[in-house]
């Protein structure tokens, strides 16, 4: 796991670089992007540190990636409850492709987050 954390400047570039966003929602401004990167990066070198403390890294990245998928999916919707004058739900919701990345991504986050508890309580 911590191979994975410290290949995120590889996924730093793919998403701040060309414009692809395969490991954090995009809910964040690109700077709160950049901050993510930095942060998964600084897990990856306590987990190199500390290996024991590598489940315990793993259900806290992957509960803060289910946090940030929940709010790229919820926050447009909350926006338009926001001001109901609007009228218009054009755009709002997911597209077909929308939902299945959802789907995908937050199933691996959870059996990302089950396997590092699993380990934790070995």
């Amino acid at each position: 796991m911590a191979a994975y954390y410290l290949a995120t400047p590889v996924f730093a570039v793919a998403d701040l670089g060309f414009g692809y966003p395969v490991r954090v929602a995009t809910v964040l401004s690109s700077g709160s992007r950049l901050a993510y990167y930095a942060a998964v990066f600084a897990l990856g070198l306590l987990c190199r540190a500390r290996p024991a403390a590598t489940p315990w890294v793993g259900m806290l990245e992957s509960a803060g990636n289910l946090l940030l998928l929940f709010l790229s999916i919820l926050l447009p919707i909350w926006s338009l409850a926001a001001d109901p004058m609007v009228g218009s739900t054009g755009g709002v919701g997911l597209t077909p492709e929308g939902a299945v990345n959802a789907l995908l991504s937050g199933s691996a986050m959870i059996l990302s987050f089950h396997r590092s508890q699993e380990a934790a309580l070995r």
